[in-house]
């Protein structure tokens, strides 16, 4: 289990940990449900790997986008689960993850997630039972339909949550997030966004009533 200290621009050191085998999956998803029993907020995040694939309609080998990380955030942690079919925890991760997702005791929060539920369930099977879109929400509390259109990090910069956020660098949707040699600086890049979703969230959603929330499925 790698695990990093990361700081984020709110003062917060929020640990977080990459996980793939039984032993790591089992106490991450523990932790997580722990926080999430009291806060009841997570923010939700992804990251893909390009993947080569055979085309029988092009005789040729292609390259495909597809989940790799599904990142989770709370207030203390951010967990990575490696989407790995080659593991031999695969299906044990999938089953844990399947049911963590299914708990609508916890508003799973991201921003501009509506390809991914898509993707989580054509590829892994994977449902999101209580999940608010960020940049519906956005739209609907502030009354600006540009904000709709703005990443986590921009969104986060505007709501004032966080500061000081440098821009995703392009050259990260090269990286295979399935590599167990992932440096501190790609880590601390995919925990800025999924941490953004989560304090995004935490502001929207805060005092907010139900009619408000706006569900991405």
């Amino acid at each position: 289990m790698d695990t990093f200290l990361i700081p984020m621009t709110d003062g917060n050191d929020l640990s977080t940990t990459l996980v793939s085998e039984k032993d790591d999956i089992d106490l991450s998803f523990n932790l997580l449900f722990r926080d999430a029993a009291g806060d009841k907020v997570v923010g939700f995040d992804t990251e893909y790997s390009l993947e080569p694939k055979f085309s029988r309609d092009l005789n040729a080998h292609v390259v495909e986008k597809r989940i790799a990380l599904v990142k989770l955030c709370t207030q203390y942690r951010c967990i990575l689960f490696r989407l790995d079919r080659d593991n031999v925890d695969y299906v044990h991760m999938l089953k844990k993850l399947s049911a963590l997702l299914a708990n609508k005791d916890i508003v799973f929060v991201g921003v501009r997630k509506r390809d991914d539920l898509v993707k989580l369930r054509n590829e892994y099977g994977l449902e999101i039972s209580n999940l608010v879109e960020l940049s519906g929400l956005v739209v609907v509390v502030l009354s600006d339909p540009a904000l709709g259109t703005y990443g986590a990090r921009d969104l986060a910069s505007h709501l004032e949550v966080l500061r000081y956020l440098e821009p995703r660098n392009s050259i990260l949707s090269l990286i295979n997030w399935l590599d167990n040699s992932l440096n501190r600086q790609q880590v601390m890049c995919a925990v800025t966004d999924t941490y953004a979703a989560y304090k995004i969230g935490k502001k929207l959603l805060e005092n907010r009533p139900r009619k408000y929330f706006y569900f991405g499925r």
